[in-house]
């Protein structure tokens, strides 16, 4: 597939927020090895990872970046409004956090819930809020939630905030999906992208950045034109809520 955007501008179209490092680094590269056309966000454009800069010279014009800071609230229908109506077939929101060390209701600041809780849940649904318009039909918008956001799969307790802050994701794109993207003709995907060797992951994990975001990529690719919303893993097989 060309990777010229003047001769594929929309079908293959992606926006992948979080793209600095990690998974939405990996995901990214692996969109773009399948021909997509990638928008990828970070947070300073000017200050870009030397991975990003390296894909930008390899893809050229199949991969643009735009900055992008999800705790400033006034960024999503700034970005909405670049895009135009139906112009996306993917949206993927990978940005996120761990929240403070202690992972303790009882130590928790209300700082620190606020930044965690914003980050990792608010922030996404009201990105995706404002990026639907620009959803094309049987398009999909994928959440990086984790299995740790089920709270039926909740076996240990441990890291008890941020599993928290990824059950409050799941709750809101599940109202997100019902109310706006379903009906509007568009799917949801909350993602596990396994436990994976990045920064938050850590080096111990058993899965590598390129192991999980191929999986990912499938599962992404295999869900356009299924417009229902779904709890899955990198393997496609399916979490409980």
């Amino acid at each position: 597939m060309s990777h010229n955007a003047t001769v594929e501008p929309f079908w293959h179209r992606a926006l992948v927020v979080g793209a600095s490092r990690g998974i939405g680094l990996g995901l990214v590269r692996g969109m773009l090895a399948r021909g997509w056309q990638v928008t990828a966000t970070v947070r300073n454009t000017t200050r870009l990872p030397q991975a990003l800069s390296a894909l930008q010279k390899q893809y050229g014009a199949a991969l643009e970046m735009i900055e992008l800071d999800l705790a400033q609230s006034s960024r999503p229908g700034e970005l909405a409004a670049a895009f135009g109506t139906g112009t996306l077939n993917l949206l993927v929101i990978s940005a996120g956090i761990m929240g403070p060390d202690h992972q303790r209701a009882e130590q928790a600041s209300p700082e620190e819930v606020g930044e965690l809780f914003d980050l990792n849940a608010m922030a996404p649904l009201r990105l995706a809020r404002a990026l639907l318009p620009a959803m094309a039909p049987e398009g999909v918008i994928g959440f990086l939630s984790s299995r740790m956001g089920s709270v039926s799969l909740n076996e240990s307790g441990d890291r008890e905030l941020y599993r928290a802050s990824k059950a409050a994701l799941n709750s809101l794109s599940r109202g997100f999906a019902i109310n706006e993207a379903i009906p509007a003709g568009v799917g949801v995907l909350n993602l596990h992208p396994g436990w994976v060797q990045t920064d938050m992951g850590g080096e111990d994990a058993p899965v590598t950045v390129e192991q999980s975001v191929t999986g990912l990529v499938n599962v992404l690719e295999a869900a356009l034109g299924q417009v229902e919303q779904r709890f899955v893993d990198f393997e496609g097989q399916t979490l409980a809520w």
